[in-house]
């Protein structure tokens, strides 16, 4: 939110696109597209360490790689020169959730796919001159 703050109406539509999108995406994620695959964790079918706490959710798709993605495709969007970084960070996270034992790698990737189609859609809508 630092970047709504601090970039004018530039920063301001960069802002709003990316809390838009992240919060947007874990909604659709979370209340929509998980209870239709429930896949089960990967701590449920095998025997895998997990790090943190177990939780009873469905795992398809990652709902942390999502709306990190998303994030990073509408902070991308309004600032180019951050693309490297915001997508090591969103990457990093997916890594983490099957480093951990919460998700498959297939999770992971649909996850990514979901935030960044979303993310695009977010930041286009909020580059049109009506908004803001």
């Amino acid at each position: 939110m630092g970047v709504a703050w601090l970039g004018g109406r530039r920063g301001r539509r960069a802002g709003i696109a990316t809390a838009l999108a992240s919060l947007g995406t874990t909604y659709v994620v979370q209340r929509m597209v998980k209870p239709i695959f429930r896949r089960r964790r990967p701590f449920v079918a095998r025997e895998v360490m997990v790090v943190g706490i177990r939780t009873a959710d469905a795992s398809f798709p990652s709902g942390h790689t999502a709306s990190s993605f998303a994030a990073a495709t509408a902070l991308a969007t309004f600032y180019p020169n951050a693309a490297p970084l915001v997508f090591t960070l969103a990457t990093l996270v997916g890594a983490s959730r099957v480093h951990l034992g919460h998700h498959f790698p297939s999770d992971v990737t649909a996850g990514a796919l979901i935030g960044v189609g979303t993310g695009t859609v977010t930041a286009w809508l909020l580059k049109l001159p009506r908004f803001l």
